[in-house]
């Protein structure tokens, strides 16, 4: 494999978070990161977290929020990554979760007041048509009834989106599809700026249909080096120790390698893309593998996705940089 002769070096952090687990009770139809209940029940261990969080001290982040996947899936686990950030002096800023947990009242709300025991002062709250799809809104009202009860902040993820889903049965799921027989596709194309979303992962099939797709011409005419890998804010640390740049999803980065010239054959996808970008992407997909575009894509990030997911699931190809593999097999 060719060797790039610049190389990327993350050297320092800005803002970001922390995936404690990949597998979901949701497969929301938005989810950067790809995220189901198919995912292998994996939890970041006390050993990780306490790996993780001194790496983000070392770069300089002292406060991050915690993410999956569903945080609270693995309750214990998810106090003990709480433990370990408080020993470490990173301050949580706040944990995300969709409700699906909140069966019981007086369980939920002891795991509310552990929460707050251990220095958690903000939960946010999934609220949206696409978790809806999973969870009903009843749940979601009354995790934040609970709060307000416990005295922990609400961060309503998106409180805006609740008057339309009131519209239907709170005690029920509802379908994607049963939202647009409802409001229409205009209310669809409304969804990307309302959620501020980034149209990656299982966005991009969700909102293809919807959008004009760009030519690959087009694509590689108006593409450059992808300096997106060296983003310093909204990054994501998960469960296996890896650095995940923002927006760039399905790339991994071992935490062990920040601070350094990533080396070229180890990174090879990422040195290549962040030193030419998707011209020689697509040019190492076609020449090396057959890969065969498609009529259109979203953006250059979809044309990206579709490339990788064709190397790693149709072809096996094994890069230590492309991964986990769960992620292009739950797009």
């Amino acid at each position: 494999m060719e060797k790039f002769v610049e190389k990327l070096k993350i050297e320092r952090l800005f803002s970001g978070g922390v995936i404690t687990n990949y597998y979901c009770s949701s497969a929301c139809k938005h989810c950067l990161y790809n995220s189901s209940p198919s995912w292998k029940k994996e939890y970041m261990t006390e050993e990780m977290a306490d790996k993780v969080f001194k790496t983000l001290k070392n770069f300089g982040v002292f406060s991050v929020h915690i993410g999956g996947g569903e945080p609270f899936l693995n309750f214990e686990g998810l106090k003990k990554v709480v433990e370990k950030a408080n020993e470490n002096g990173v301050y949580i800023e706040y944990i995300e979760t969709n409700a699906s947990w909140v069966e019981n009242e007086k369980k939920a709300k002891q795991k509310l007041k552990d929460l707050k025991s251990l220095g958690i002062e903000t939960i946010l709250v999934s609220i949206s048509p696409f978790h809806n799809e999973y969870i009903p809104l009843k749940k979601v009202l009354k995790l934040i009834n609970l709060l307000k009860e416990v005295g922990i902040e609400i961060f309503p993820w998106i409180e805006g989106f609740l008057p339309e889903i009131k519209r239907f049965d709170i005690e029920k799921t509802h379908p994607f599809s049963e939202y647009i027989a409802t409001f229409g596709e205009n209310y669809v194309k409304s969804l990307p700026l309302r959620y501020y979303l980034t149209l990656n992962g299982r966005a991009i099939k969700t909102f293809e249909e919807f959008f004009p797709k760009k030519s690959i011409e087009e694509i590689l005419e108006n593409s450059s080096p992808c300096h997106e890998l060296n983003s310093k804010t909204h990054f994501h640390m998960d469960l296996f120790g890896n650095f995940i740049p923002n927006p760039c999803v399905g790339f991994k980065i071992s935490i062990d390698d920040l601070g350094k010239d990533l080396d070229c054959k180890k990174y090879f996808f990422v040195n290549m893309l962040y030193t030419k970008g998707i011209h020689e992407l697509i040019r190492f997909a076609q020449e090396n593998f057959g890969y065969e575009a498609k009529k259109g894509y979203l953006h250059k990030c979809s044309l990206c996705f579709d490339i990788r997911r064709f190397l790693v699931l149709e072809k096996n190809v094994e890069a230590f940089d492309l991964g986990p593999r769960e992620f292009y097999e739950q797009y």
